[in-house]
């Protein structure tokens, strides 16, 4: 067996891991190492794939969370937004508005250390389009969508199996319509579908030790190492190249 397929199985494997204890994080992880394996364009496409079917499985995982009457508003944000972002703000100056990004992900996660409660935030529940589409727009144009959602779904006093069931509800709707676009722009190929393949069933198992961790992580312990991964996240961004 290629040894690139057993690094990027790895990767996955551990990506699926914090996704499933977290509702979010497998884009950052692979983003962060498959391209030290693929070309950045194939793995960008090849995460893109392998999302989908892990958002899935983490679905399945946390169905008893699911409810669609709050996953639907985030949704169709994300699915309205990504066109928006991906063919009309791409020629913004990417680097100034992920920073500003960042900025704004640091100040909201030390405001729930500060103030210690998350509803503080007062981000209301009817923005839940609103930042399902700003999550679209900037994965749209950036690939830095998942945040802004992630802020928003952590910030409802939702049950942690709510919280990750709709955050990978959201973040599906939007993985099928960046992968249409992929797939009318001739960037998934039959190569890349052939690693995928070898590669997810090592995910299902990471997907199950990931639930196993959420069920026994306290509730306030897993958002306060959300909004503190927030925080390195929007300072990572500061230094986008």
């Amino acid at each position: 067996m290629d040894m690139s397929i057993v690094y990027v199985a790895a990767i996955l494997f551990a990506a699926a891991y914090l996704q499933s204890a977290t509702g979010f994080g497998l884009a950052l992880v692979c983003m962060a190492l498959v391209p030290f394996v693929l070309p950045v364009s194939e793995a960008i496409a090849y995460v893109a794939i392998a999302s989908l079917l892990v958002n899935s499985f983490i679905i399945f995982a946390n169905r008893a969370g699911l409810c669609f009457k709050r996953a639907l508003p985030l949704c169709i944000g994300i699915i309205l937004g990504i066109p928006i972002g991906y063919f009309a703000l791409r020629s913004l100056d990417g680097k100034l508005v992920i920073r500003l990004l960042g900025v704004t992900l640091m100040l909201i996660s030390a405001a729930e250390f500060l103030q210690g409660r998350m509803a503080k935030l007062h981000i209301p529940e009817k923005a839940g389009g609103f930042m399902g589409m700003l999550g679209g727009i900037l994965a749209g144009a950036f690939n830095v969508g998942g945040p802004p959602i992630v802020v928003y779904t952590y910030s409802r006093n939702w049950s942690k199996v709510e919280v990750v069931a709709i955050l990978q509800t959201a973040f599906l709707a939007g993985g099928v319509t960046r992968n249409l676009f992929m797939l009318g722009a001739g960037e998934i190929t039959t190569d890349l579908l052939i690693l995928t393949a070898w590669t997810v069933p090592t995910a299902a198992l990471a997907v199950w030790l990931g639930k196993l961790t959420l069920d026994r992580l306290p509730q306030m312990m897993l958002k306060r190492f959300v909004f503190a991964l927030i925080f390195l996240i929007g300072f990572s961004y500061l230094f986008a190249t």
